[in-house]
């Protein structure tokens, strides 16, 4: 009775300190990254690479989304919706291309670290984006072939063999 009883001690206590320790590591954790990005505000240079680090995201996210998608156009099925897609893929290329040049003409005009400042986070460019994105690519969808499911697939293995 009492090794049954010293087991599940052990076994609480061993969880216990297992617990507590988990805990403690994760608050020494955000503790030590908390200095640790404090300390990186008093090196001038990391600053100016964080922001321009900001700047380049956007515009790349959206500039290889649009790539991909002009690229993948080529082979829709749909003539009209075709030249509609790679229409609006085109001026959104040259739009974010045109805001990322403003943004880093401006960054090191004036190396303001708000990204109000910035063409990039202008809610009408990522709003228009997104959702240019998403009307496309419904468009695209109504569009294109339908798509065989597995069951179909498999009869078509089975006729064919």
């Amino acid at each position: 009775m009492e090794d049954r009883f010293a087991k599940y001690l052990q076994l609480s206590f061993g969880l216990f300190v297992s617990i507590l320790g988990f805990l403690v590591a994760v608050v020494l954790l955000l503790l030590g990254f908390k200095y640790a990005f404090r300390l990186l505000d008093y090196i001038p240079w990391f600053v100016y690479l964080f922001v321009i680090f900001i700047i380049i995201v956007p515009a790349s996210l959206f500039g290889t989304i649009f790539t991909i998608y002009f690229k993948r156009t080529k082979a829709h099925p749909s003539a009209a919706v075709r030249v509609i897609s790679q229409g609006f893929f085109a001026v959104a290329l040259l739009c974010w291309a045109a805001a990322f040049v403003m943004d880093m003409i401006t960054f090191f005009k004036t190396g303001a670290r708000e990204v109000s400042s910035y063409y990039s986070y202008n809610i009408f460019l990522l709003t228009a984006s997104v959702a240019g994105i998403f009307i496309i690519g419904v468009m695209q969808a109504l569009t294109s072939e339908k798509e065989k499911d597995w069951m179909e697939k498999r009869r078509e293995e089975e006729q064919i063999l």
